[in-house]
């Protein structure tokens, strides 16, 4: 099972049909068709849906044209809930006649734009959350091609519309593969700042509302401060005007308590260091072991307690896959003489050899 939860409601699936059925009149791309394609082939409630809305559409007169074409399919699509309209039942041979010969793209006449109330229906139907547990990482294909990896406990929130395509990141992580559209720029919404694609691949990190860090790893990306009312609040004769920032391939923007921005260039190493989380491990080059222990507790829902605080600033490197605590706890023992206890509220506590838990250092 995918550990991404798209949370569709009946209404939302309907939404997306008829965005589908929509996009129809104005030629879908290869990409789109896809797309499309794959979006059919996730349910069967998908297809009958999207045939009930084709069924209602005023240009069905497009569609017929592909009747011509081929003979009608040997089984005939009809939907588990068909009330027996035959206009339904035409579409549903039209439609599934178009599929199967991939022409739902080629064989289509080009027209204007969508009207005004299918636009609204095209701002209203992508509005997804993904969501992945601890200790998950997932992908997602959205439906312009972009592409989206989530990272451990991450939740954002997708809204497409004519205007822009909007990522709200309400915690967590993400790598994105932006799909070009100039008409559409793709947004992520950090809360404090707007970092807006411009043909790129970034990964954005959101450790709390107030701090994220922007790494891009290809193209550039603008970063600037959110409109929101809130970030407008106090006395506007002391507000900052903060500029836009432009980054490029290898530069990472690391904002803290949502004022100090500190822009650096890493190379290819520290990137993949950095986004080794996309293959399920975590790289550690020289981090503080509490450095080290924050970054772990992302992946487990283990806690740490550290008994002797100079054990702290050790610093360690290595491999370990993500969620690994005894991969990690074991390689602390074995080269930092670092004992691990497991108290009886399953908290795990690290102290240095010879302080009396000696004998505890393999528990748990």
């Amino acid at each position: 099972m995918s550990n991404v939860y798209q949370l569709q409601t009946e209404e939302q699936v309907y939404d997306t049909a008829s965005l589908w059925v929509a996009r129809l009149d104005r030629e879908l791309s290869q990409q789109e068709t896809a797309q499309l394609r794959a979006w059919l082939s996730e349910s069967t409630r998908h297809r009958e849906i999207f045939l009930e809305m084709a069924a209602l559409w005023d240009r069905m007169d497009r569609l017929s044209v592909l009747s011509e074409l081929f003979d009608p399919p040997t089984n005939e699509v009809q939907p588990s809930h068909s009330k027996g309209r035959t206009v339904w039942a035409a579409a549903a041979s039209i439609l599934a006649l178009a599929l199967a010969f991939n022409l739902l793209a080629p064989m289509l006449p080009n027209t204007q734009e969508s009207t005004a109330s299918q636009k609204q229906v095209n701002s209203e139907t992508s509005n997804t959350l993904y969501e992945t547990g601890i200790g998950v990482h997932s992908s997602v294909n959205l439906p312009d091609g972009t592409k989206l990896l989530l990272n451990t406990d991450t939740k954002v929130a997708v809204t497409y519309s004519d205007q822009e395509r909007l990522l709200v990141l309400h915690k967590g992580e993400l790598h994105v593969e932006v799909a070009h559209d100039k008409q559409r720029p793709l947004r992520v919404d950090t809360g404090s700042r707007i970092v807006e694609a411009v043909g790129t691949a970034f990964n954005v990190l959101l450790r709390d509302k107030k701090n994220f860090d922007v790494i891009v790893t290809d193209g550039r990306v603008r970063v600037k401060p959110s409109a929101k009312p809130d970030s407008l609040r106090g006395d506007p004769s002391k507000l900052v005007l903060e500029p836009v920032r432009e980054l490029t391939k290898g530069q990472k923007l690391s904002v803290r308590d949502s004022r100090t921005a500190q822009v650096e260039t890493i190379d290819n190493s520290a990137i993949k260091d950095k986004l080794s989380w996309r293959d399920g491990n975590l790289v550690f080059r020289g981090e503080t072991l509490r450095e080290a222990l924050q970054e772990l507790s992302r992946y487990t829902p283990t806690e740490f307690e550290v008994m002797d605080a100079a054990i702290l600033d050790m610093r360690i490197a290595g491999l370990y896959k993500a969620g690994d605590v005894e991969g990690l706890l074991n390689a602390l023992h074995e080269n930092f003489k670092i004992n691990h206890h497991k108290t009886e509220s399953n908290i795990i506590e690290l102290s240095l050899q010879g302080d009396g838990k000696a004998s505890d250092s393999n528990d748990g």
